[in-house]
């Protein structure tokens, strides 16, 4: 290999957390290559958005200076309102729980950040190569080699895959069925529109950017995702999951085939006893706002350990998590941040790339476990989802008092 392949890092998959990757390696000097399937940038939507807290001081620290202001990736970048989440019972309209409402530098800030516009973002200056359909890899002792669908190939000093949930690197890489996504308990329907001042202004008084909701079997989020300040429009969507445990695979399966008119008469059933703030949203949506099919919620456990050589994996390929607790992108984040400073001082110091990955993989599959284990039990206990949210985040600020009218 030549010098600068000594070093390269392959980053199969230009998601959020490949993206991040590659933002920090920049950063740090580190060579690399991205590679994504898409031809474009907006080849396909990105979901609608993601709460950034416990990452924010490792953006924060290893993004790039020319990158530009994160907070341009806001759902509320161009108004004057600050992030902030709430959890309330749906039924009662009880508050659990608040967090955010603060500025950049305050105690209990977060930014909610629309995942449109991270792609946005972390595309810039990443040099992502388009249009590379990875199908598997080669390793020998002295690097990595990437082969891709067009029959071209690619040689580095390690490959990660950054390759979602499906991840084919992961597939590889761990062979047989400890590779394979599991069904959740839980299933979901979805939904999305355009909300009026009417209808989002109850929302945004009870919290600027997302508002979860539990009951018995079900949990929910209603979220903002874009602010159209010229029409005096903001984007909503909701996810609403509902728990179908043994029955999960086959409630999927006729979600999957369900018309947007019977997946929105599901919605109604289900939040039928809820606060009415919450089912305006729903009704104002309707049918032509389901989301068709519906999200699977599915989920990996990592492994306890990952096979040692020069090929890892990172975010959803590693953990793939349901979203009752909003770990997923934080810890994909942490991750990239984990990697990029074990990276950087192993090749520093001259060290084993191999030895480098056992470091990584120290680091995230325990955190990786936890997290998708304790999403997990979020959608179970709201008990101990609470006490998590208080212990690790902070309790209701005193000047919370939220009305329902």
């Amino acid at each position: 290999m030549t010098q600068n392949e000594n070093k390269k890092v392959l980053i199969v998959g230009a998601g959020p957390g490949g993206l991040l990757l590659a933002q920090f390696l920049r950063g740090q000097g580190i060579p690399y290559a991205i590679f994504e399937r898409d031809e474009e940038l907006d080849s396909r939507a990105q979901g609608w958005a993601v709460a950034l807290i416990a990452c924010l001081p490792d953006m924060y620290e290893l993004l790039p200076e020319d990158l530009g202001d994160l907070e341009w990736v806001s759902v509320n970048h161009g108004n004057e309102d600050n992030d902030s989440m709430a959890l309330y019972d749906g039924i009662t309209g009880e508050l659990h729980w608040k967090f955010g409402g603060v500025a950049r530098g305050e105690d209990g800030y977060l930014l909610r950040a629309s995942r449109t516009k991270m792609r946005q973002l972390f595309w810039k200056k990443a040099g992502v190569v388009t249009g590379k359909e990875f199908t598997h890899y080669e390793e020998d002792k002295e690097g990595v080699t990437a082969f891709f669908k067009d029959g071209s190939t690619v040689r580095g000093a390690i490959l990660v895959g950054a390759d979602g949930a499906r991840s084919r690197v992961r597939a590889q890489l761990l062979q047989g069925q400890e590779a394979h996504l599991e069904p959740s308990a839980y299933v979901a329907v979805c939904g999305e529109g355009q909300l009026p001042p009417e209808i989002y202004t109850p929302l945004r008084d009870m919290a600027t950017s997302a508002i979860l909701t539990n009951a018995p079997y079900r949990r929910c989020i209603f979220g903002q995702h874009a602010f159209l300040p010229e029409q005096d429009i903001r984007k909503f969507y909701y996810i609403l999951g509902y728990r179908a445990d043994e029955n999960s695979g086959k409630e999927m399966d006729e979600l999957a085939s369900a018309s947007r008119e019977e997946l929105f008469a599901k919605a109604i059933e289900l939040t039928k006893e809820w606060q009415p703030i919450l089912r305006n949203v729903i009704q104002h949506m309707g049918p032509q706002g389901m989301y068709a099919p519906p999200i699977k919620f599915q989920e990996f456990v990592p492994p306890e350990t990952l096979p040692r050589g020069r090929v890892t994996i990172l975010g959803d390929a590693v953990h793939t998590m349901i979203p009752f607790r909003g770990a997923g992108a934080n810890t994909a984040f942490k991750d990239a941040a984990d990697l990029t400073r074990i990276l950087k001082r192993s090749f520093q110091q001259g060290g084993d790339v191999r030895s480098a990955l056992d470091e990584y993989a120290d680091a995230i599959l325990p955190r990786g476990r936890t997290m998708v284990l304790e999403s997990r039990a979020a959608g179970q206990d709201t008990e101990g989802f609470m006490r998590n949210l208080r212990d690790n985040i902070g309790p209701i600020p005193e000047s919370v008092n939220p009305t329902w009218d």
